[in-house]
């Protein structure tokens, strides 16, 4: 091998070899970001991905939770979700239902979890669903709580209202003002939305 301008020298082929080593590792350097703009932007004590915890009630698991993402406030003593999950069981350690919804937050103290966007209940045999927009798990009680607009469909009849306390079978319901309709079987048409 010869190099340009250096007249008949060969250049040693040790030398080349190592001078294209370095020319290629740096040019295959491409730094990427380990977070998100987005997560970069947030002040959370820790992000966590792919979050499983189990909820207790005196020491017994009553639930599992789980969250695409979570956002640790350590001062605030709280969890912010996304796209959360939350399995029910009872003391038998049989599944009782199941809640999901975009976003929530878990608060350490207490254990109770806010959820909203979306929100859905589903008993588990899986006729019974109630759909709203935000409700509150209180883990003291093993309850759900809700006060805003909320549909509820059994087979053969949809209750409508304006608040809600139950359990996750569904099984126990109060409601606020309601409202029934009871043409045919609203639980087996797809997903609903609260009343606007």
């Amino acid at each position: 091998m010869r190099c340009a301008g250096s007249g008949s020298r060969a250049v040693p082929r040790t030398l080349v070899l190592l001078a294209t080593l370095a020319l290629c590792s740096c040019e295959k350097e491409d730094p990427k970001p380990l977070a998100s703009d987005t997560l970069l932007g947030l002040e959370a004590d820790q992000v966590l991905v792919g979050v499983e915890m189990n909820l207790t009630r005196a020491g017994v698991r009553n639930g599992i939770l789980k969250a695409d993402t979570a956002f640790s406030f350590q001062e605030e003593g709280l969890l912010r979700l996304h796209n959360l999950q939350i399995t029910f069981y009872g003391s038998t350690g049989l599944e009782e239902g199941v809640l999901t919804g975009r976003q929530g937050e878990y608060e350490f103290e207490t254990g109770d979890v806010d959820v909203r966007g979306d929100v859905e209940v589903t008993e588990a045999a899986g006729s019974k669903r109630l759909v709203t927009e935000q409700l509150r798990y209180v883990a003291s009680a093993d309850s759900l709580y809700g006060d805003t607009a909320f549909v509820l469909y059994r087979p053969g009849l949809e209750s409508r209202g304006d608040s809600f306390v139950s359990d996750a079978q569904l099984e126990n319901v109060q409601i606020l003002n309601p409202s029934f309709v009871t043409e045919g079987d609203p639980s087996a048409a797809g997903s609903g939305g609260p009343p606007q």
